[in-house]
């Protein structure tokens, strides 16, 4: 199969229509507008919509400019509305090659992405990757739409033949405190977050929980109040719970020295200050203000889920071939997949996945990220790296699996991202690969 995308906005108005008749007109517009009305209930609503569902609200808000304006207006889209609009003509453009089977698989994966918490993740993810096979001039097949294998894709070109399975991973996976979770619980307090502003007070409120944040809103009631009544004037600064501690601490004691009106600046000091890993809302003004910091004493394991998905991926291969797995987490930025520590996890769960799991099958492992898109040129790139396995049961040339194997320079992938380099030689994986040298990270646009 062969799917040309379109590249420009007119073009990729036409299908707009289409894409949501696939999922059912009816069903569109109702969930869009309830994502609607739950954005617009409190800025924490918004996020979890933001974040979880800036698809379904990136293609909504075209079809209203197209119903206003006649047309898709430039000014009027950014990255992520680009990946909403190239996924709507994917979507299409695959559907209408599809067998009559498979086309009523994917038009289920449609409709139940539309009412699922992670939104469309698993399915963009596929989608995705496939158009990005077929620009580079692979023919694919979807094998598992099809029923012909339990792996997703089937790329070929020439006498090559690839398969490639994709796993998206949510942004709570293995985390204490499910962002969900915090947001809905920085609603409840957020009254009196407004009210604190009469205090005329830079506070920084530090919640330490025992384990997890749950997410049953009648097990939070003892924290709840504890942390309403920390808010107020006149009462401790420390507060104890059966499974939590509360500190209310000056700004000028922890971020002095921190640009109150910097996020990105904010958020490091706070990791540097409470460990990594903090869930954090709220901010400052000149003279007042709060932010709320969420920690746990148990550490996050998120290497235990990735792993999961990559053993599992790796089963639901032929064996018979060179094999790709597709990971994408969800919760990270563009310039994130250059962060030396988020290379390095990936590089050892790939080196175990090769060795001590005997997945000598799998040449690489590719790394992406739910919008963690850019846009250059009018045209949308999908960032990723790849950790290649040194010692393939199937060795091939990389121009055989360019898109997973064909290497990037870090200061070009940097360029095209158009974010700096966090470190030098962040292709470079300091860890020991079995039975051979260490190579470096692919990188990809």
């Amino acid at each position: 199969m062969r799917v040309s995308g379109p590249t420009n906005l007119n073009l990729l108005a036409s299908y707009i229509d289409r894409f949501i008749a696939l999922v059912g007109s009816d069903r569109w517009f109702k969930r869009a507008e309830q994502l609607d009305q739950e954005q617009r209930k409190s800025p924490f609503r918004w996020k979890i919509v933001a974040d979880y569902h800036w698809l379904e609200m990136a293609i909504s808000f075209q079809v209203d400019v197209l119903a206003k304006e006649g047309r898709l207006l430039p000014e009027l889209t950014d990255e992520l509305i680009l990946a909403a609009l190239n996924f709507a003509a994917t979507t299409v453009g695959v559907h209408s090659l599809l067998s009559p089977k498979a086309r009523q698989v994917l038009e289920g994966r449609l409709r139940d992405a539309l009412k699922a918490e992670t939104g469309f993740a698993p399915i963009y993810l596929e989608l995705d990757l496939a158009q990005r096979l077929m620009d580079w001039g692979y023919d694919v097949e979807f094998s598992d739409m099809e029923g012909t294998a339990q792996f997703d894709l089937r790329f070929s070109r020439a006498s090559f033949v690839g398969e490639v399975e994709c796993k998206s991973l949510s942004a709570d996976a293995g985390r204490q405190i499910h962002r969900k979770d915090f947001y809905r619980f920085m609603e409840a307090i957020a009254p009196e977050l407004m009210a604190h502003t009469n205090l005329k007070r830079q506070e920084i409120l530090v919640i330490t929980l025992e384990g997890r944040l749950s997410p049953n809103t009648s097990s939070q009631a003892e924290l709840l109040e504890a942390a309403l009544s920390t808010l107020r004037n006149n009462v401790p600064a420390i507060i104890e719970g059966s499974h939590f501690k509360l500190e209310r601490r000056l700004r000028t004691e922890v971020l002095a020295n921190t640009p109150i009106h910097d996020q990105k600046a904010l958020y490091k000091a706070c990791g540097l200050a409470f460990g990594p890993n903090p869930h954090i809302a709220g901010g400052f003004t000149e003279t007042e203000g709060c932010l709320v910091v969420m920690r746990s004493q148990r550490e996050d394991d998120t290497s235990k889920p990735m792993l999961e998905a990559m053993r599992k991926a790796a089963s639901q291969f032929s064996g018979n071939r060179p094999a790709f797995i597709a990971i994408q987490d969800h919760g990270i930025e563009a310039a994130d997949l250059m962060l030396p520590h988020l290379r390095r996890r990936a590089g050892i769960l790939s080196y175990a996945l090769f060795g001590h799991y005997g997945a000598a099958h799998v040449n690489a492992t590719y790394v992406t990220g739910f919008g963690a898109v850019f846009a250059r040129n009018g045209e949308v790139g999908t960032p990723a790296f790849a950790v290649p396995n040194p010692a393939p049961r199937y060795p091939i040339d990389p121009s055989d699996a360019a898109p997973f194997l064909v290497s990037l320079s870090d200061a070009d992938y940097a360029d095209a991202i158009g974010a700096p380099l966090p470190a030098p030689n962040i292709s470079y994986l300091p860890i020991e690969a079995p039975d051979t040298s260490e190579p470096p990270a692919s990188e990809d646009e």
